[in-house]
Order: C-alpha cells, then structure tokens, then sequence
C-alpha cells in the first residue's frame, strides 16, 4: 500500500512540475522618448508590461503612464491586454485597452476569430465621416498595436525583418512592410516602411500610427531587443527598454 502511494505522489508531483515548466512569466518596462529636430530626445511616457505564457497560449498586460508633457505629444494613460496563441509568433484572440487620451476617457476591446474580426467595441465611436474609409476587406488577417510590439521584441518573430504586419487599432488601418535587416556595428537594424491604409484624418499628425520612417534595432551577439524609432516630420520616437 505504501509502494502504491509512494508511486502515485511520484506521478502526482511529477505532472506538477510539468505544468509549472510550461509557465512562463516575464515583467519589462520600456521608456518612451520623444525629439523635436535636433533636440534632445526627452522621456514622456513609461510602459510596464507583463507577458504570461501557458503552453501554446500568451497574456500580455501593459500599462502606459505619461511622465513628462510636451506640446507635440498628446498625453496618454492606460491598461490594456491582449491574449491570443502562438504559432511562430504571437496571434491575438483578444485585444482590449482602456486609456485617458487628452482628458477624454476610451475604450477599444477586439474579438478575433478565425482571422477576422468577429466583434469590435470603441467607445466613444469615432465619426466615420471625418476618416477614411475601411472596408470588411481590410480587417482580414489584422493584429493589434501591442501585439505587433510584442512581436517586435523578438527578432525571430520577424521573419528575418521581411514580414508585413496588417494593423487596426479600433480606428486607423496600416501596414508596416519591413525591407530586411541590414548590419551596422554590434547591431542588426530593421527598417520599415507604414503604408496607410483606411480611418485616417486629411492631416494626421500621431506619430505613432502615421510614420515616415520605422526602425528596430536588435543586438548581434543575442539578438536582443534595443530601440524602436519611428519618425513623422521633425518628430521621433524612441522606445527603449528600461535595465
């Protein structure tokens, strides 16, 4: 009898250490800044994330705080998270972000099903008259931003940096086409081109989703995530993570 139950607390702890193996979870916080020209970059905003992963199936949390104000960049804070599978890279099942955007509170939550969009909720809703349009069409094999960047973080999530990345945000539309990597120094630099595709404003001045120039930098020796830069104009952006 104590054979019996010997084996089966083996087996019991065992199959414990098999779930817990499966688990993982990851904290980073990243530093957002900005420059005007050939002024100095300054912080403005803090992201604290959380990324869980259970077998084949992720969690990602992330709260956006501003620092710092300045006139070209519109404050921002909020929580959002998005969960999904991964099958090379991260897939999103579900996206929702709750955030404070100059003093108006919204919402976005995104339902995918099968590479669609099965359920979309913005509140307040944006009117459609003012914005370019997008069709059904459009929103076919889309992600979300913090997906996307999740993605970014890990250089083979990228396809060498030649992958293009179909984005919705619960308003605007683009693509993010990458031209490769190229090596400079200690790093391997990926540069990309944003292509706007629908829910734009004439004149669009988010730097964030309305880029002339992408570049993500990742380290030689491990691949490493190092910067996200996207420029629009005379602004830059900068993402870095916080050690």
């Amino acid at each position: 009898m104590f054979r019996i139950l010997s084996v089966c607390l083996f087996f019991l702890l065992f199959s414990v250490k098999l779930i817990l193996a499966d688990t993982i979870t990851e904290e980073r916080k990243f530093i957002i800044e900005a420059k005007y020209g050939v002024l100095p970059s300054v912080p403005v905003m803090e992201i604290k994330t959380q990324l869980e992963i259970i077998n084949k199936n992720f969690e990602y949390k992330f709260n956006i705080k501003t620092k710092k104000l300045i006139s070209f960049i519109n404050s921002v804070n909020g929580d959002g998270k998005v969960s999904g599978k991964i099958d090379n890279f991260y897939i999103p099942g579900k996206y929702t972000y709750n955030y404070i955007r100059k003093n108006k509170e919204k919402y976005v939550e995104i339902v995918y099903e099968n590479n669609l969009i099965k359920e979309l909720i913005v509140m307040p809703e944006y009117n459609k008259s003012e914005l370019t349009p997008i069709t059904n069409e459009m929103l076919r094999n889309t992600i979300d931003p913090s997906t996307f960047f999740l993605n970014l973080l890990y250089f083979e999530n990228l396809n060498n940096c030649k992958d293009i990345y179909r984005i919705f945000d619960g308003k605007r539309r683009y693509d993010i086409l990458f031209n490769g990597t190229k090596k400079s120094g200690n790093t391997i630099e990926c540069e990309a081109q944003q292509i706007k595709i629908g829910g734009y404003k004439n004149k669009e001045d988010d730097v964030f989703a309305s880029s002339d120039f992408i570049k993500v930098v990742y380290s030689i020796e491990d691949n490493e995530f190092i910067k996200y830069e996207a420029r629009n104009n005379n602004i830059t952006i900068l993402i870095k993570e916080k050690i």
